[in-house]
């Protein structure tokens, strides 16, 4: 998820599927299907995702695997847009149904900001300290299934995983910083499976986290190993389910939930100042998040900027499915958002926001939309 920057609940369920199909550009894990406007269904509210778009669309997307991406026709529909024209989305742009090799459909989930306590000084309160990035991690895909490594003797070494960095492994790692404290390892998962969080100090203040980087090991989905242990079912296994089963079965060395937590090889480091105006997160594109108009997509696959339309029912309102049928702009990513067909909706600051993202995980259809000559 967020500055990440977004890892997202659906960092829980990391994992879905999609059929090939002729399609424009297969070959490279998925396809694109044209798809005529008069097809899709409408944006109720065209004109947010357009301002949103509109805001960061003069810089355009560098995109080397996707050569159907027009860098003159973007600079045309950005200018359009930024000389007030509306339906430029129509105007401008054609939409590609994404059709992923493995399954028919794309997978969507939610992520939200959360606000945890928390201190600027360790305590036996806040005795969980938050890490900042280490200036020895570098990314990387010279080391075969790792993203991230550290400089070592004549080169590039795998960096210490969550258990290695969890038993001191980055102590003597000259220059970096804690940030600050938190109440245990649960709530630090719960922001480095967020990507971000809000950290509600003593004196009222929030300190607020932001994705900095990870240590490129891979992810693993805690909640998929209790959901095969017969904990809960996938549909009864929230996030808040998980952190109350983490505490619940301990997080001291040797404890249930610590074994559990070093199954999750990742773990992520951050940035951090104080909040003074409480705005909306920044994605890992740099741009503020806005709910239910921000997406997390991989970005091995897609450039942040890019417009794409969701349409699905989705439960984002309420508790029942309902039409969510909406352009959304690629801002962030996330460690489990992997693969075409995977997209990640920002719900915005809070509990109310990290309810309705939590009960996300639901198929529908993504549409890639792309600038025309």
């Amino acid at each position: 998820m967020i500055f990440s920057r977004a890892i997202a609940f659906a960092a829980l369920f990391a994992g879905f599927g999609a059929s090939a199909c002729p399609c424009v550009a297969e070959g490279r894990g998925y396809a694109l299907e044209p798809a005529a406007w008069s097809d899709l269904p409408g944006d109720e509210r065209p004109g947010e995702a357009l301002a949103l778009w509109r805001k960061t669309c003069r810089k355009v997307p560098v995109a080397p695997n996707l050569p159907e991406l027009s860098a003159p026709a973007w600079r045309k529909a950005c200018s359009a847009a930024q000389a007030g024209a509306a339906d430029v989305f129509r105007r401008h742009f054609q939409p590609y149904r994404v059709v992923p090799d493995t399954a028919p459909d794309s997978f969507f989930t939610g992520y939200y900001q959360p606000e945890i306590p928390g201190s600027l000084t360790q305590s036996r309160e806040y005795p969980t300290p938050v890490y900042g990035r280490p200036p020895d991690l570098v990314a990387t895909s010279q080391l075969p299934g790792l993203t991230a490594a550290r400089r070592g003797n004549g080169g590039l070494e795998p960096y210490p995983d969550r258990a290695a960095i969890e038993d001191g492994a980055l102590d003597a790692v000259r220059g970096l910083r804690k940030l600050v404290y938190l109440r245990d390892r649960a709530d630090l998962f719960l922001a480095q499976v967020q990507g971000s969080a809000r950290v509600r100090l003593p004196d009222g203040r929030v300190y607020r986290l932001g994705f900095a980087g990870r240590n490129g090991q891979p992810y693993t989905a805690l909640a998929r190993i209790l959901v095969q242990r017969g904990v809960a079912t996938p549909a009864e296994m929230t996030m808040p389910r998980l952190i109350a089963w983490l505490r619940a079965h301990g997080l001291q060395k040797g404890e249930e939930g610590d074994e559990l937590l070093r199954q999750n090889r990742s773990f992520v480091f951050f940035e951090g100042a104080i909040d003074r105006d409480a705005k909306q997160p920044e994605g890992a594109s740099g741009a503020a998040l806005t709910p239910l108009r921000s997406i997390a997509v991989d970005k091995a696959m897609w450039p942040y900027g890019l417009p794409f339309l969701i349409d699905a029912a989705l439960p984002w309102r309420g508790d029942a499915p309902e039409p969510f049928r909406r352009v959304m702009i690629a801002q962030d990513t996330g460690a489990a958002i992997v693969g075409p067909g995977r997209a990640d909706i920002y719900f915005g600051l809070g509990d109310a926001a990290g309810l309705r993202a939590g009960a996300l995980r639901h198929h529908g259809q993504l549409y890639l939309l792309l600038p025309k000559e």
